[in-house]
């Protein structure tokens, strides 16, 4: 990357004299992650409209808030927090800010300690999860940590737990203002960790009935957001174009639907052919403790060998490389490394909101399926727990639902209906006027209630779709 941002939209011209002032004193790594949290600042600013002057530590909290509900990992929303506070605190010290936002800097984003102690019984249940489930293991912890803090603090022990005490924790972990879904997932653990309790029988209860399903908070269903289909065909240009390794791992994002911890961790040799010449990407145990495969097509593998050699160029020791993607430094990139460089993507194909990189495999699972992929395949392939996560992609593409049920609307009635819209001149509004008095015709004349109902059922939904079509023509 030659020319790192050079395309990208401009920030407000306080923050890009502050970017211009200590350009020259940053090593690349620290000013590409506050060039990405001065971006988020920005973006956050012109959603918001608050103009800088009238800023306190009660709009710098909303800022935090805002990175947190658009899926940023905590430390990302951290690093932009800070790289806010320090824009500010620069405007003070050159007399551009006013003297009251001082406070600011000492503002401390929403932080607890979760020092508890674990017990030996929460411990060994962690020791064993561990090796499984490396990457739950660590959410598990917290989870745990939070929980017998909140025992510490009630003064409760495993066999006094009831509904009532459950309650209590549901109520304290929103106050201490998690996520909502954070909050769901904290419940879910704390439910398999009693369940643990009593298949060891150290509680007498049922976990269901310690902590029943109708007091865990309900998370929102949240759609998969693929990438417009014409932005898509862009990007996938641009990176095929571009000789750098960070653009062609995220091309191979794009194209086989892994997460980004997935990428980081993928084995050098990760390309493997059966006995039937099947080409298949292995993709290492991360989330679920499953080791799956991803088939690959040659356009695909030919991807993979580029991005093996040029990561053998850029390692530095004797030793082969055990991971895929080796960065110029000689290691394997951070995460901000990706997330900067989608930025950058962003900027250069100019589109308004910045595109995440978890995007990218909503995008390819909605690909997949529109092209008629079935749904079982593709809860395999992008190596979901179980098929309703996988049915959330099935709810996406609302031109396809248009489409097919068109074509259901041809077949339904017998072979009248393609006649009609075949024949009759005027365009859709006149078929779908033909269309109408076809159905008020044969309703006249029906006296059977049941196909009565499904004529009335089909004639509303035509007017339905009549009215959404002819707003899109």
């Amino acid at each position: 990357m030659a020319n790192q941002f050079s395309n990208r939209p401009p920030f407000c011209d306080f923050l890009e004299r502050y970017l211009a002032h200590y350009r020259p004193k940053w090593e690349n790594s620290q000013l590409l992650d506050r060039r990405v949290g001065i971006g988020r600042f920005d973006e956050w600013l012109k959603v918001c409209g608050h103009p800088l002057a009238a800023l306190d530590w009660q709009k710098l909290l909303e800022f935090h808030r805002f990175l947190s509900a658009q899926g940023g990992s905590a430390n990302a929303c951290i690093k932009a927090t800070q790289a806010a506070k320090h824009a500010l605190r620069w405007g003070i010290e050159q007399g551009e800010l006013p003297q009251k936002l001082d406070e600011i800097y000492a503002f401390q984003h929403p932080r607890h300690k979760w020092n508890a102690t674990l017990p030996a019984l929460s411990q060994e249940f962690l020791d064993e999860l561990e090796p499984t489930r490396p990457g739950s293991f660590v959410a598990h912890r917290h989870t745990h940590r939070i929980f017998h803090t909140f025992l510490a603090e009630k003064r409760l022990t495993y066999r006094r737990l009831r509904v009532e005490h459950m309650v209590l924790f549901v109520k304290y972990v929103a106050k201490k203002e998690f996520a909502v879904h954070t909050r769901v997932t904290m419940c879910w653990h704390v439910r398999t960790y009693l369940r643990r309790l009593h298949q060891l029988r150290k509680i007498s209860r049922h976990p269901d009935d310690i902590f029943p399903r109708h007091i865990i908070p309900k998370d929102k269903e949240h759609l998969p957001r693929p990438v417009d289909s014409e932005v898509d065909r862009r990007l996938q240009e641009l990176l095929e174009k571009t000789e750098d390794i960070y653009y062609k791992a995220i091309l191979l994002l794009r194209r086989t639907g892994l997460r980004i911890t997935e990428l980081r961790k993928l084995e050098f040799d990760c390309v493997q052919t059966d006995q039937n010449g099947r080409t298949s990407l292995i993709v290492p145990v991360i989330k679920l403790g499953v080791e799956r495969r991803v088939p690959l097509d040659s356009t695909t593998v030919e991807l993979i060998r580029k991005i093996q050699s040029m990561s053998l160029g850029n390692y530095r020791k004797k030793s082969p490389p055990k991971v895929l993607v080796i960065g110029p430094q000689g290691t394997s990139p951070r995460y901000e490394r990706y997330s900067a460089v989608m930025g950058e993507l962003c900027a250069r194909l100019g589109v308004k909101k910045w595109i995440n990189l978890h995007a990218l495999r909503h995008t390819y699972a909605t690909a997949l399926l529109d092209a008629g992929l079935p749904i079982t395949s593709l809860k395999e392939i992008l190596g979901h727990k179980v098929i309703n996560t996988s049915l959330l992609y099935a709810k996406v593409s609302q031109q396809k639902i248009h489409a097919e049920y068109s074509q259901a609307l041809l077949h339904m009635n017998g072979q009248q209906i393609p006649k009609i819209m075949e024949t009759k001149a005027g365009g859709a509004a006149a078929s779908f006027s033909h269309l109408g008095a076809s159905i008020a015709k044969s309703l006249d004349g029906c006296a059977d209630p049941v196909k009565e109902k499904r004529l009335r059922v089909l004639r509303n939904r035509l007017a339905k779709l009549k009215m959404e079509l002819l707003r899109d023509l």
